[in-house]
């Protein structure tokens, strides 16, 4: 890791403190959205919907505002979003109200998921995994296993670690410990390949990330895109 970058403190997020007053640390400035508010699912999501690799129940896990969850709603699926922070659940449902769409929301734990035993087909995960300490992922992993059934398809997208990770990741995450994770008695992996999250760039974000010496790429609508492990595994 390079010197001239600033690293994330894990211990300081704090996703519900974020939902409620939209900043990302304590005393940091506040945003109009936060990052991965993009009001939208993630272009691999869709890509992995389009080529058939979604199927029965749905899982969201760590839906945030209910990004995927409405998505995958308004194209027939069945799905359950479930998020630690009370304030994001409430916006995941006022949105799927809105738009009309069916979704079952809920406060949970993601490394205990008590209560949904054997119910789900298909897990999504979109940028959870690198937010959990090192102490939780096991935890977490075990608790896939058990609300999914045989042949379930985990669709997980985890910031891979870089030289400029530190600036955007709580805790980037290497391709090794992703093998280690999910190649197992549990899990078999599909796929495991770099990829791009769409994150919303505001001004202070960007000024921020070029202080560390960090310019992301950005979309032709202006969205950075931030670098990811994409991943897709079959429960055994």
């Amino acid at each position: 890791m390079t010197d001239a970058n600033p690293r994330t403190e894990p211990s300081m997020v704090d996703f519900e403190q974020s939902y409620q007053d939209h900043t990302l640390l304590p005393g940091e400035a506040v945003l109009d959205r936060l990052p991965w508010e993009i009001g939208r699912p993630q272009p691999e999501l869709v890509e992995f919907e389009k080529s058939g690799r979604v199927h029965g129940d749905v899982l969201d896990i760590g839906c945030g505002p209910g990004d995927s969850a409405i998505y995958l709603a308004a194209r027939g699926y069945r799905v359950t979003g479930l998020d630690l922070s009370p304030t994001a659940v409430e916006k995941a449902r006022m949105r799927a109200a809105t738009e009309r769409v069916s979704v079952s929301f809920a406060v949970a734990d993601a490394t205990e998921l008590t209560g949904y035993e054997g119910r789900f087909d298909t897990v999504v995960s979109s940028a959870l995994f690198h937010c959990l300490e090192p102490k939780q992922r096991r935890p977490h992993v075990d608790a896939l296993v058990r609300v999914t059934r045989p042949g379930a398809r985990l669709i997980q997208f985890t910031f891979a670690a870089t030289d400029y990770s530190d600036a955007f990741a709580p805790y980037a995450i290497d391709e090794n410990e992703l093998r280690a994770t999910f190649d197992t008695a549990d899990w078999s992996i599909n796929t495991l390949r770099p990829g791009n999250l769409t994150a919303v760039a505001s001004e202070t974000i960007l000024a921020s990330f070029a202080e560390s010496g960090f310019r992301p790429e950005l979309d032709d609508e202006g969205a950075m895109l931030l670098p990811i492990w994409v991943l897709e595994a079959d429960r055994r």
